[in-house]
């Protein structure tokens, strides 16, 4: 393993490879119920193959959750505040555009005294950040990701 300076110890760079050969396992696909079609070549992360041919997503979820929301269905959007490929910034601009109302103003949340990142409650939906965390949060902030996964089942804010 790495041992950059500016790396969590916890972060492993290999993480990647070992999802494909895990996920690669036919005993892990038939266990997961996938690739029930055979597929020639192997699973890949990040993988254009969807990207290139799924045709049917809409340009946008902001429309999935409108819908979602008016069915009573409670929303949370998590993002890393490192995030490169989907920065807050543009995440907050989104979650705005639905102009929902406000439920609980931005306010930081806490995990052992510590800034965890920061949330606002809306009415339907919920927007956290991770502090310190990149795109793939429970990959680099397994503790804070665990307090976010736990405040949604149990349908509660983020402790403040």
């Amino acid at each position: 393993m790495l041992n950059e300076p500016w790396m969590s110890r916890a972060y492993d760079p290999c993480t990647e490879r070992y999802s494909e050969v895990y996920f690669n396992h036919p005993e892990v696909q038939k266990a997961l119920h996938a690739n029930v079609t055979g597929i020639s070549y192997p699973w890949r992360t990040c993988s254009e193959i969807v990207g290139d041919n799924w045709t049917d997503s809409p340009l946008s979820m902001l429309p999935i959750y409108k819908e979602l929301i008016a069915a009573g269905l409670k929303i949370w959007v998590f993002s890393g505040d490192t995030d490169a490929v989907v920065p807050v910034t543009a995440t907050r601009y989104s979650i705005d555009a639905l102009k929902l109302p406000t439920v609980i103003n931005w306010y930081p949340w806490y995990d052992n005294r510590k800034v965890g990142g920061w949330s606002q409650v809306y009415k339907g939906l919920t927007f956290v950040t991770v502090t310190g965390a990149g795109h793939e949060v429970p990959l680099h902030r397994p503790r804070q990701a665990f307090i976010l996964f736990r405040s949604f089942l149990e349908n509660k804010p983020m402790p403040s």
